[in-house]
């Protein structure tokens, strides 16, 4: 079958989908005598017919019904192939690395990424979660030279040589499962109320240094390093702490998780607001397809835009 070719395997499918010789040679601008000799140079190659002609209109054969799956399997592939590799010679990036600080809800960026796909179905997309850190003055995660295109981070003393563009503004909420102690206190809660109380934080997976943690009240900590296993904790009574409201909003609307009113630093029972960035080094300029999702991540507090 070394004789097979692109042009014999589309000619094969048109018929198909045309209907009969005739029709495919209109649709393909050529003389019906060419649509003929083409399947015929396939059928001799296949060792087989592929249309029944013995009716009015060609039928596919119980061999065409075959092969014609694997066939326009073949013409995808190779359509596809032409597209990248137009797309590689416009600057168009294989591959595309992004990384988001753990308590980032993926939520929060999965609309821009969904009409990434749609824009660009050629581009590879690589998306690790980090360890969150909220420490100040530490290099946060994922900020090193050719870690990734584009970050999605924590606005938290990030470098200046960070491009950066915002995407939303992150709540934090406090909260404890109904059955905790703390979820049966009305009144506000100042930080002495909670230090008795065991708080579930999370935190990078190395050990906290004494005086840098941020927002820990409690004597007793237990630190996790993964979102989910926060949440679980909590949910599970065996601590208090702060979740990202989206995460929680589905358990306090059902009695699983109160929101306990928290008074810190003159503020009184407000959610404490985190900007939410997407960002990259300066020295790293982003090819097409992530100049493309960089501006899009910026319109993520509004409603989908069309691609």
């Amino acid at each position: 079958m070394d004789a097979l070719s692109l042009d014999q395997f589309e000619v094969f499918v048109t018929v198909v989908e045309a209907g009969s010789f005739s029709a495919a040679a209109r649709r393909l601008n050529r003389a019906q005598s060419a649509i003929t000799y083409a399947v015929q140079k396939l059928e001799e190659q296949v060792g087989a017919e592929l249309f029944d002609r013995s009716a009015y209109r060609p039928t596919l054969s119980e061999a065409g019904r075959t092969l014609l799956p694997q066939v326009r399997r073949i013409l995808d592939d190779v359509g596809h192939f032409r597209a990248s590799a137009r797309q590689i010679t416009r600057g168009l990036e294989t591959e595309l690395r992004i990384v988001v600080a753990a308590a980032i809800p993926i939520d929060m960026i999965a609309p821009a990424l969904a009409a990434f796909r749609e824009a660009f179905p050629t581009v590879q997309l690589r998306l690790s979660v980090l360890p969150f850190s909220m420490g100040v003055g530490r290099q946060m995660p994922g900020l090193s030279e050719g870690e990734a295109d584009i970050r999605v981070l924590v606005d938290l003393m990030l470098p200046e040589t960070l491009v950066r563009k915002p995407i939303a503004e992150l709540g934090l909420v406090t909260v404890a499962a109904a059955p905790h102690p703390l979820a049966h206190k009305r009144e506000e809660l100042d930080e002495h109320a909670l230090r008795d109380h065991l708080q579930i934080v999370l935190s990078e997976p190395r050990e906290a240094v004494p005086g840098e943690d941020r927002r820990v009240a409690a004597l007793n900590t237990w630190r996790v390093t993964d979102p989910a296993a926060q949440h679980a904790l909590i949910r599970a009574a065996i601590g208090w702490g702060s979740l990202p409201e989206p995460a929680a909003a589905e358990d306090i609307a059902s009695g699983r998780l109160v929101r306990l009113s928290v008074k810190r630093r003159g503020t009184s029972g407000q959610s404490p607001q985190f900007p939410i960035v997407a960002a990259h080094r300066q020295d790293e300029p982003l090819g097409l397809a992530g100049r493309w999702l960089f501006e899009r991540l910026g319109k993520t507090q509004g409603p989908p835009v069309d691609p």
